[in-house]
């Protein structure tokens, strides 16, 4: 038995060491996109779909696979959206996403439902700062 056992602070380092990194891309912050997401309401299953009204949001990071917004206006985990982004550029994409998890800040971590070569393509072409997350 370890002589550190019975201190808690190591027991609780020990538990953060094991928290695994699931991220399979690498997450950039871009302070040059801006961001709005649209609720997807509505029947699917039937083809009765209609679009709530644009929420701004504030793009925290982005990949290739998603995107952590901050939005005043609550979101569903689950619930599905469109994720609108602009760039400075003036080139904008519109990319269908489902809300994965939400923090207490309102966070929101948004799955894209798939990939998008062009937007890899712009955000590469447009990076001026490497910033990494």
């Amino acid at each position: 038995m370890s002589q550190y056992a019975d201190n808690e602070d190591f027991a609780a380092l020990i538990e953060e060491d094991l928290i695994v990194n699931q991220r399979r891309t690498v997450r950039y912050i871009r302070k040059d996109i801006a961001a709005s997401v649209r609720r997807v309401h509505g029947f699917a299953r039937i083809g009765l779909v209609w679009f709530g009204r644009e929420i701004p949001a504030e793009l925290i990071d982005i990949s290739s696979r998603g995107c952590l917004i901050v939005s005043a206006e609550k979101l569903a985990v689950g619930a599905t959206v469109f994720v609108r982004l602009r760039f400075d550029t003036g080139k904008g994409f519109e990319i269908k996403g489902s809300v994965i998890r939400k923090t207490e800040d309102r966070e929101y971590g948004i799955k894209f439902v798939e990939y998008n070569d062009e937007l890899g393509d712009c955000m590469l072409q447009t990076q001026r700062e490497l910033l990494i997350k």
